[in-house]
């Protein structure tokens, strides 16, 4: 199998955690003498989830309950400054009944790993890029070109980083801050971008780009958080009419090839028939991506033992 076109990345393992806030009730306590297991999903609107957890299986039968609360993995909830229970409806910019690739990830990466507790940290906005708008010129009319800054692009020749990826930088030091003052040690275990449409869909030359700015945020997030072999793992851009998608998708699998500690996730076969627009997974085709994630990171993980 093509190390690069597997199924799946980034979670967050972690162990809950004590006297936590009444935002918290429900979570499973456990204080296992394992680091926790830290992963970090972020990316655009099928990282966010735009999706109808009563489309899954066209209706005609409900999400598991193991999918839908998963009180053994953890999500870290930056309105409160807490880490909840996994769930169905905290998405993070998804409406109640939508869901990102989390869901099927911790699922299946509990299974996969049993190694303790999963905890994600997710930081996804939809329609947004790596590439700075303002360094472009052919971009498509109508199509929200201006960001205002709300970017992901890393800091470089002396500009500061794009808004999300100085957010991306903050929540996850929240999230960690909130591990150490339990006295927890934790273990960042992988990273999962879901993202690369906008490039994709609104520029030749911002899709040329994309390449060299996947790799300069991998190369930034590995240093900011002090990882410098941290798993990567990478959603494909999906099939849908993106003008310059098949550009996007090479630049994709090189970064990844190129990358001993990266997999690229195939999506171009995963159902976008739900409610949420033929650009997005619907809710099987998201349960599915995270499960590719977590075989991804699984073996990731493995090579990196």
């Amino acid at each position: 199998m093509n190390k690069h076109m597997v199924f799946g990345i980034v979670a967050l393992l972690v162990s809950p955690l004590a006297g936590l806030s009444a935002a918290n009730e429900g979570l499973v306590i456990e204080k296992s003498k394992r680091p926790v297991k830290v992963v970090i999903l972020a990316g655009q609107s099928n990282a966010v989830g735009f999706n109808n957890v009563r489309e899954y299986r066209n209706g005609k039968a409900a999400l598991p309950e193991e999918y839908m609360s998963q009180a053994d993995s953890l999500f870290w909830d930056e309105k409160t400054k807490g880490w909840i229970p996994l769930c169905v409806g905290k998405s993070n910019g998804a409406h109640t009944n939508a869901f990102g690739p989390e869901i099927g990830f911790a699922h299946d990466l509990a299974k996969l790993s049993g190694e303790g507790q999963i905890a994600i940290i997710k930081c996804a906005v939809g329609g947004t890029g790596i590439a700075r708008a303002r360094d472009y010129s052919d971009l498509i009319p109508n199509v929200g070109a201006n960001d205002a800054g709300n970017n992901w692009h890393p800091p470089s020749n002396g500009q500061d980083a794009g808004k999300l990826y100085q957010q991306l930088m903050r929540e996850t030091e929240h999230a960690l801050s909130a591990l150490k003052a339990d006295g927890r040690k934790y273990e960042l275990s992988a990273f999962l971008w879901m993202q690369g449409e906008r490039e994709a869909g609104i520029s030749l030359k911002m899709a040329g780009d994309y390449g060299k700015l996947l790799k300069s945020l991998i190369r930034s997030v590995r240093t900011d958080l002090k990882r410098p072999t941290l798993p990567i793992v990478i959603g494909e851009v999906n099939s849908h009419t993106w003008k310059y998608g098949d550009i996007v998708r090479k630049a994709q699998d090189k970064v990844c090839k190129e990358d001993g500690n990266a997999l690229l996730v195939k999506t171009t076969d995963l159902s976008r028939k739900g409610s949420g627009g033929v650009s997005h997974f619907d809710a099987d085709g998201m349960i599915e991506l995270g499960s590719r994630f977590a075989t991804a990171v699984n073996q990731l993980r493995k090579v990196e033992k």
